[in-house]
């Protein structure tokens, strides 16, 4: 039987969040973060598996999917706080989270400014980047702008397709539309990431926190460089497995969720 995931909107000081809810109000929370450019619909198959266990929430980070747009210029403390405000108006008080690349910084950036908040986390993909992969990503972020004749909708089509042949078209064009949705807010996001010092935030943290990736990750050189600064730290590489977990992997990472947030 599949589970019913329901669609919501919350208001904050900055507008208004988009999340998705499933699972049981009495379960423990378990808060979902997901990659630019994308949306919390890439967790929908995560959601389905794990709903018997946990309260399951999955926000729209502002600019993506259908949350509010965030200004021209910001940070990621700002976009962790609108997803803070709108997690506690939800009722949230404390919670797990699991962050997948760009939502990997927001959880860290999230437990840094709100300790007591979150129990345990899990970081995939963490983007702990040195200077060198920093200024190589910076230069080779695409500027959105829309084409006569449809291009600007196959080079997002290809790109995303080089990251993993394997993925699934009804993956790929779920996040070439998402992609597309986001405009100027996926750009705005990874310069935001650039700018975050992840690596002191990072490891500040005394929360038990897993480091874990797939081993064709296009992040997985920073898995070791993570785990490393961590003070309560496990770490787990998924084998033979790409950026798109979620996707490909649901089992296998709904395992290592429950196995580690039931850690005690």
């Amino acid at each position: 039987m599949s589970t019913t995931i329901q669609k919501t909107y919350i208001n904050t000081p900055n507008g208004q969040v988009h999340i998705r809810q499933a699972g049981d109000l009495k379960k423990p929370p378990l808060v979902l973060l997901h990659q630019t450019a994308s949306s919390g619909m890439m967790f929908e198959p995560l959601m389905q598996i794990l709903a018997d266990e946990f309260l399951l929430i999955a926000p729209d980070t502002p600019g993506f999917g259908a949350s509010f747009s965030p200004p021209d210029a910001f940070s990621v403390s700002y976009l962790s706080d609108a997803l803070y405000a709108a997690l506690t108006s939800f009722g949230v008080d404390t919670c797990y989270i699991f962050g997948h690349h760009t939502g990997a910084s927001l959880a860290v950036q999230m437990a840094f400014d709100h300790p007591d908040f979150v129990h345990r986390m899990v970081l995939s993909g963490p983007p702990l980047l040195s200077k060198d992969q920093v200024e190589g990503l910076r230069a080779s972020l695409p500027t959105f702008a829309l084409a006569d004749d449809g291009a600007h909708l196959t080079q997002v089509w290809d790109r995303i397709r080089k990251r993993d042949s394997a993925l699934s078209l009804e993956t790929i064009q779920r996040e070439v539309l998402l992609n597309q949705m986001a405009k100027e807010a996926a750009q705005g996001t990874y310069q935001a990431v650039f700018d975050q010092p992840f690596g002191e935030q990072l490891s500040a943290l005394d929360m038990p926190i897993l480091a874990m990736g797939g081993e064709n990750d296009t992040l997985r050189a920073c898995l070791e460089p993570a785990h490393a600064l961590l003070k309560k730290g496990q770490m787990k590489v998924i084998p033979d497995a790409g950026p798109y977990i979620c996707d490909q992997n649901t089992e296998t990472v709904a395992t290592i969720l429950r196995d580690f947030f039931k850690e005690r």
